[in-house]
């Protein structure tokens, strides 16, 4: 029988929907684990490329992203042209300004529209007559832009640091500008005349949407708080949130959804380093979407959370989806569907929320930020161009057309030793192409092995199971391909057989039963230091396993080569044993550990351990006080052991209170020690002197001798 056969065999009973996700099975049963996914949380820890991750957590069809040449450090900003033919992208760090058609062409490269004299274009807007209008940041300066010719000027200088935000009123000819360092709102007129319209008196004001023709809606950092702002200048707060901005808004049918990003005080994308606020408080729940892409995240994540909120027109609001690390960066709003789609700077990800509040995994770039959306419809078809940061570009994502171009790339499974691979089983439809690689590292490299097919798949009236190919080794990945628009994957379980690990002693310890545990009492206390022929053995196992363990125990005399059974018949279950000694003689014993995992493994995977003890005292006989001499006022003699040293000796006299004798050495260190103890002042006639001594297991051995006092 072939090794795969047997992992088919020990995996046949399981229910998929019973394993998981990389728990030990228990110790008793079969030694299989399995890896589990299920839900639309396990599978956002992979990446979806040209496919999508559904609230109820089923990998289907979705969005394929392919690379627009746009070379600028990061894409920040972006707008389309009024006719919707073009998408204008601004970036930095060179000031640079892009153009891309929305109708994908042969050649996906940007157009350089104008080099501006500014570090970082930072919020773009298209005016009546479809000149730009591009906001630059540092040094607050609002250029015109010529979007045929390239020609671009300086229209204003506004009071202020960063330009976050534009919206720009045809009928007014009006650019209303969201700024940073102060967070104002400036109008500046067709002859690039700008007065101060309304300070939110925070220091930036990031977002801005208009709400109806004579109000706008604001968002602030760093208090993180949503205004209503009528043209006239007066703004009254709509929503404050305990957070550090809000970072986007637009209109959603009836309503608004608001983009809020709470960072921690130490990390804000924008450098800034907010106080603590106090508002409506972001809402992390225990299924919410994962922050990172499963066992590898991608590297320079910011430590933050964030939510969408959905503000109705009575003034209700609703958080509606949330992340628990990570930020959002802008908001585009389906109007056919009433989708939203909100962009994350932290895993490069487009989440989609639909209008009843199911928020999935739409879209997975290979870039870390993904910084600004723009719609484009093809064929009636959404699609996005999206700006990334990073290495600055630009992504065209459309609707996957099948035939190969949805995948989905599993996070990388830790089997924590090297395994053997068994069963994949799926639940999901007829058109899923799976295949697994393997590797010794925790990120794929070239010593992986290559991606291989299932072999003997077989299909089941819910989905289907195959086994692995892939060579035996610690670290594990699938890949699932979905070649019909149809195709669905909505559950999966790898089996796999860890190698069997051996379990071994690495630490072993004795105490006697006595109450001070071998601790040198305080003169006159013997009770204290009662001896026990009881010795408590006590051992630490390392078990890599966690597997049920067996011991078995022996012990022989230290210059002795047989060894003689310990601890009955049966195998002792814990590391522990109480050995009553007072059967066997005096002296140094070595116990011997045998540890097995016979109780968890099938027994050709069975590992033993064996442990040698260092050498243990078997004392249970007394000292002996010997040769007691007196020549009064002095008491002389020895006490001995044959076993272990002596520890302490003591004095009464008339059975009155001990005191500590020396011996003649200094200190109680050997199996003989001699000694010789002035007498206090007697009284005329006989007198009991009782001297006891103690040895290294708290027997205590006592002899007596009458002397005369003197007058």
């Amino acid at each position: 029988m072939t090794l795969a056969t047997t992992l088919r065999n020990l995996c046949t009973g399981l229910a998929l929907a019973a394993a998981v996700l990389g728990a030990a099975a228990p110790a008793r049963a079969s030694a299989t684990r399995n890896f589990h996914q299920s839900t639309s949380k396990d599978f956002e820890e992979g990446e979806a490329t040209g496919s999508m991750i559904q609230p109820t957590g089923e990998v289907v069809p979705g969005m394929k992203a392919t690379a627009v040449e746009a070379p600028e450090s990061f894409t920040w900003c972006s707008t389309l042209s009024r006719d919707g033919s073009v998408a204008y992208f601004g970036g930095g760090d060179d000031g640079k300004i892009y153009a891309v058609e929305t109708k994908a062409g042969k050649s996906e490269k940007a157009r350089l529209v104008a080099t501006l004299d500014a570090p970082w274009v930072t919020s773009l807007a298209v005016r009546a007559d479809g000149s730009l209008l591009a906001g630059t940041t540092p040094g607050g300066r609002l250029f015109t832009v010529d979007p045929r010719s390239g020609a671009s000027k300086e229209f204003a200088k506004l009071p202020a640091e960063h330009l976050w935000a534009i919206v720009y009123d045809d009928k007014a000819a009006t650019a209303y500008v969201g700024t940073g360092a102060p967070g104002k709102v400036f109008a500046v007129d067709a002859h690039g005349k700008a007065r101060a319209l309304w300070d939110s008196r925070d220091k930036h004001v990031v977002s801005l949407m208009r709400d109806d023709a004579s109000h706008l809606l604001a968002g602030t950092s760093e208090e993180a708080i949503l205004y209503r702002v009528s043209l006239d200048g007066r703004g009254e707060a709509v929503q404050d949130f305990e957070a550090e901005e809000v970072r986007a808004v637009a209109r959603s049918g009836d309503g608004v959804t608001i983009a809020v990003n709470d960072f921690d005080k130490t990390s804000t994308p924008l450098g800034f380093g907010p106080p603590a606020a106090k508002g409506t408080k972001i809402v992390i729940s225990a299924g919410g979407p994962p922050s990172s892409a499963g066992a590898l995240p991608r590297p320079g994540a910011r430590k933050s959370k964030a939510a969408l909120y959905r503000l109705e027109n009575d003034g209700r609001l609703e958080q509606i989806f949330a992340i628990p690390d990570g930020y959002f960066t802008a908001l585009s709003v389906d109007e056919k569907t009433g989708d939203v789609y909100a962009s994350t700077g932290t895993q490069g990800r487009v989440y989609r929320v639909r209008p009843d509040r199911t928020a999935g995994l739409a879209i997975d770039l290979p870039e870390r930020q993904a910084l600004t959306l723009v719609p484009t419809r093809a064929g009636g078809e959404l699609g996005f161009l999206v700006g990334t940061g990073d290495t600055g570009g630009v992504y065209r994502v459309r609707a996957a057309s099948g035939g190969g171009e949805s995948t989905y790339l599993s996070k990388v499974f830790d089997a924590e030793m090297r395994s053997h691979w068994g069963l994949l089983r799926w639940r999901g439809t007829k058109g899923l192409s799976i295949e697994t690689r393997s590797g010794i590292t925790s990120k794929p490299d070239e010593g992986w092995s290559s991606f291989q097919k299932l072999q003997e798949t077989r299909a089941s009236f819910d989905g289907g199971a195959g086994q692995v190919a892939s060579p035996a080794s610690r670290y594990v990945q699938y890949r699932v391909t979905l070649a019909g628009a149809d195709a669905r994957l909505a559950e999966l379980s790898l089996a796999y057989l860890p190698q069997n690990q051996r379990a071994r002693v690495t630490e072993f310890t004795t105490t006697d039963g006595s109450a001070a545990g071998g601790a040198p009492p305080a003169p006159g206390m013997a009770a204290a230091r009662a001896h026990s022929n009881v010795l408590k053995l006590r051992w630490k196992v390392e078990n890599p396993d966690g597997d049920e363990l067996a011991y078995r125990l022996s012990f022989r005399e230290a210059n002795e080569a047989s060894w003689r059974p310990l601890g009955g018949p049966d195998a002792l279950s814990k590391p522990e044993y109480d050995w009553n000694t007072e059967g066997i003689p005096d002296g140094s014993y070595v116990v011997r550990v045998v540890v097995s995992d016979e109780r968890a493994q099938p027994r050709e995977r069975v590992l033993d351990y064996t442990y040698f003890s260092p050498p243990v005292l078997v004392d249970n006989r007394k000292p002996e006080v010997a040769g007691l001499a007196a020549k009064y006022p002095f008491v002389s003699g020895r006490a001995r052991d044959a076993a272990s040293p002596i520890t302490q000796i003591e004095m009464a006299v008339d059975g009155a209170e001990w005191h500590e004798v020396a011996p003649a050495d200094g200190i109680c260190d050997d199996l003989v020690e001699s000694f010789t103890v002035k007498l206090p002042a007697l009284t005329p006639g006989p007198h009991d002197v009782t001297v006891r001594a103690w040895d290294s297991a708290d027997n205590v051995g006592a002899a007596s001798i009458s002397v005369q006092g003197s007058k």
